[in-house]
């Protein structure tokens, strides 16, 4: 078991900007390891940008993010922050597990090929450890039986479930979900919200960026609340749920409740 009172995430100060465009202005956030945080927010307020810092998908312009201990994307020299090479950043990486909003599924490859792929790879591990892992993942989203089946086959709660299987393969410590259901039809949402409920009960950390007020309620340990690019408020779902303190989040919750 890791330490439940260690950090697996920390962002200090972050800003990011595109252009004159200020999209985060000084995100601080604490994600202790085995927790599942859930951002919510309107469009446009900064949650996708800021989930895709964590893994330095976007580089951002000031402020620092760590993962785990390490500092995220950079080597911190003299006070002074020196970008790591891309081989460095791929790297880390491999420890974050992230699932989009679209599937994102190579539609040429089986469903098991698709969860091998990168432990393959990227990791270069052995084909047959790793097809067990892969068909041992796949059984545990409920697709043990569509292995031989390719993404357009499959319903959409079916390829997010392979999504999140296909992540899981690479043995991250730490899982990132950007509106994983908001592409979804609504009758196959809960079948992805089910496999993130098992993984949140294996104490898998996770930061979920989502719409799904009754799973933060339910499933999260901390949220927080983001609009125009700052965390206006944040503590236990229910809480912040139930007694919004900031005008900001009453609004927002008496639109999506």
């Amino acid at each position: 078991m890791s330490d439940s009172t260690a950090e697996m995430v920390r962002a200090d100060n972050v800003h990011k900007s595109f252009g004159a465009l200020d999209v985060l202005k000084g995100v601080d956030l604490v994600v202790k390891s085995g927790e599942v945080c859930c951002v919510l927010g309107p469009s446009g307020s900064g949650k996708s940008t800021f989930l895709r810092c964590i893994n330095h998908l976007e580089k951002i312009n000031a402020g620092r993010i760590f993962v785990d201990g390490e500092l995220v994307g950079y080597r911190e020299r003299g006070g002074k922050l020196h970008e790591l090479r891309e081989k460095e950043v791929a790297a880390q990486r491999r420890a974050i597990g992230m699932v989009f909003q679209r599937f994102n599924l190579f539609p040429h490859m089986t469903v098991l090929a698709n969860v091998m792929e990168a432990p393959c790879k990227v990791k270069k591990e052995g084909k047959s450890d790793v097809r067990e892992r892969a068909v041992a993942l796949l059984d545990r989203v409920g697709l043990g039986d569509k292995v031989d089946s390719y993404p357009g086959q499959l319903s959409g709660g079916q390829q997010q479930r392979v999504a999140i299987a296909r992540a899981l393969a690479m043995r991250p410590k730490l899982m990132l979900f950007d509106e994983p259901t908001s592409a979804l039809d609504p009758e196959l949402v809960g079948e992805v919200l089910d496999v993130m409920k098992d993984l949140a009960g294996d104490g898998m950390t996770m930061v979920v960026v989502t719409h799904e007020i009754g799973f933060a309620r339910e499933v999260g340990d901390s949220l927080i609340f983001m609009d125009g690019g700052v965390v206006v408020e944040q503590g236990p779902p229910r809480e912040v749920i139930a007694n919004p303190r900031q005008e900001r989040t009453k609004a927002f919750l008496s639109k999506v409740l």
